[in-house]
């Protein structure tokens, strides 16, 4: 659920604070700030545990108070500043990939407000490449990318696409499947370079099915992975999950590994991934010490929801990997 932080500094902000806080909190967790404490400290300590901070009050105050917080547009949360009155709801940081205009528009919607939107995109109705990679669920390698492609496309340039998966949908005018100077590529590598100018976006689609011998150590571990990624021309980003048996649930290579990159790390029973459906390689001594014939490969398909595999299972320095992709489309 969303979490919410609500600043307010005067009586009246206070009181539109409450209004705010009862009319969204069906749909997200909110917090506002009580003024036990300094408003800086609070921010400082929550600034990157919400999603969503509103502040009631000058727009001014907000900037002042946020500036030395701010790290870059594909990790702050969305900002937004409403006068005492509740008239205007302006979004002021991370508009797209952070949700502000969105959820600007949800808060002036429920207290009849007016949302004032800055994004030039959005206010000239043109295509927003880091809206659409938020929806779509794509990682954007190099976020310089999201300036310079709108850039290009408010002064009426047609920008590349190129993707490695098919199209649903009506691709957007700015865009254009031909030859470019600038270009996004959509794939699984985010090394691809088929424009002169190439912005990089990867889905997160693939399951990273994993096994190993007990102890296995941490750097050994990393350098098997992501040497096997190197390889295949996967890119970390697309790793959505790793899997494995769960009796590798405490195994302290993979979870130093998910917690370095910040993917989620799910186990499996042996029963759950005897079921799994598909044709796997087998191994009578994996067998006989966990009662699965192959972990890597089964736990890839169960995690992928029975998606394709693209790396059937691979071995090196006591691990085994396996990748398998989950059914995917850019969808505009």
């Amino acid at each position: 659920m969303e979490k919410v932080g609500i600043l307010a500094f005067t009586d009246r902000g206070k009181l539109m604070a409450s209004k705010v806080a009862g009319r969204l909190s069906a749909d997200c967790e909110l917090e506002i700030f009580d003024h036990k404490g300094k408003a800086k400290d609070y921010l400082k300590e929550n600034f990157n545990q919400k999603d969503t901070f509103i502040f009631i009050c000058a727009a001014g105050i907000a900037v002042r108070m946020i500036a030395p917080l701010i790290k870059s547009k594909d990790v702050d949360p969305a900002v937004i500043v409403m006068d005492e009155f509740g008239q205007y709801v302006i979004p002021i940081l991370s508009g797209h990939l952070g949700g502000a205009n969105e959820a600007g528009e949800r808060i002036a919607s429920v207290i009849g407000a007016t949302l004032v939107l800055t994004t030039a995109t959005d206010i000239n109705e043109k295509f927003a490449v880091d809206v659409w990679s938020k929806y779509a669920g794509c990682k954007i390698i190099d976020v310089s990318c999201i300036k310079t492609v709108s850039a290009a496309i408010l002064r009426g340039e047609k920008v590349g696409f190129e993707s490695g998966f098919p199209f649903e949908g009506k691709v957007p005018e700015e865009l254009t499947l031909d030859a470019a100077n600038l270009g996004i590529c959509v794939s699984l590598s985010d090394k691809l370079k088929p424009f002169p100018q190439t912005f990089n976006m990867v889905p997160k689609i693939v399951t990273m099915g994993i096994g190993c011998r007990k102890n296995t150590s941490v750097e050994q571990f990393e350098k098997f992975v992501l040497g096997v990624l190197e390889e295949n021309k996967v890119s970390i980003h697309a790793i959505e999950k790793i899997a494995s048996i769960d009796i590798k649930k405490y195994e302290k290579c993979i979870l130093a590994f998910s917690d370095k990159y910040q993917i989620p790390f799910i186990t499996y029973s042996a029963e759950e991934l005897n079921a799994a459906k598909g044709d796997f390689e087998v191994s009578d001594f994996v067998k006989s010490i966990t009662g699965v014939d192959n972990i890597c490969e089964r736990s890839a398909s169960l995690g992928s929801g029975n998606g394709r595999r693209i790396l059937s299972k691979t071995s090196g320095g006591g691990v085994t990997c396996a990748l398998a992709m989950k059914d995917w489309k850019c969808k505009f």
